[in-house]
């Protein structure tokens, strides 16, 4: 099933929070292997994320995945 527009930048904006809040973690220094780990995935779905709207918007792919 193809995902809306809204769908997408609905799970656009809760990724890019999940990842904000990491990256908070990991500058305080107070962060797990876990989380570096689910960092790095947290972006590759974002990335994702982007190059599914981008595609409807007919934009430029990011390659980064």
């Amino acid at each position: 099933m193809k995902k809306t527009i809204s769908t997408i930048i609905d799970e656009l904006i809760i990724t890019n929070i999940k990842i904000f809040m990491l990256v908070d973690k990991i500058q305080k220094n107070k962060h797990t292997r876990t989380d570096a780990k689910k960092l790095q995935d947290l972006n590759s779905f974002r990335a994702e994320l982007c190059n599914a709207l981008n595609k409807e918007f007919k934009e430029r792919k990011i390659v980064k995945l």
